[in-house]
């Protein structure tokens, strides 16, 4: 039996791409660019064969991210709160977006 819902907010399952690497490179260097498997406005839900992410860890975060010329991805701090086993090495990580980061104001620009 499974607890009562506590999302405040609706799921979308669409695959978005997400960008994540760790705020803290020193401890833990890598940068990855996968599929959502599910997201909302304040938390993003992407399955990863990455070994190197704990709860509590804090990590960058650009969601929705594209490496199109001219595109405007906006980075955010987020926290890992949940990692998931989904079988054949693959763990389900759940983010929280704890908050935008701006960068002399403006968003990052490529």
């Amino acid at each position: 039996m499974t607890g009562p819902e506590r999302r405040r907010k609706g799921r979308l399952k669409l695959p978005q791409t997400v960008r994540v690497r760790p705020s803290d490179p020193l401890r833990h260097d890598f940068d990855e660019i996968l599929p959502t498997l599910n997201t909302s406005r304040d938390s993003v839900y992407f399955a990863s064969k990455n070994e190197l992410y704990k709860e509590g860890m804090r990590l960058f975060v650009t969601y929705p991210y594209s490496d199109g010329p001219g595109s405007i991805n906006r980075e955010s701090l987020g926290k890992v709160v949940r990692i998931d086993d989904l079988g054949h090495g693959r763990r389900g990580i759940a983010v929280e977006i704890l908050m935008p980061i701006y960068i002399g104001g403006k968003e990052t620009l490529k």
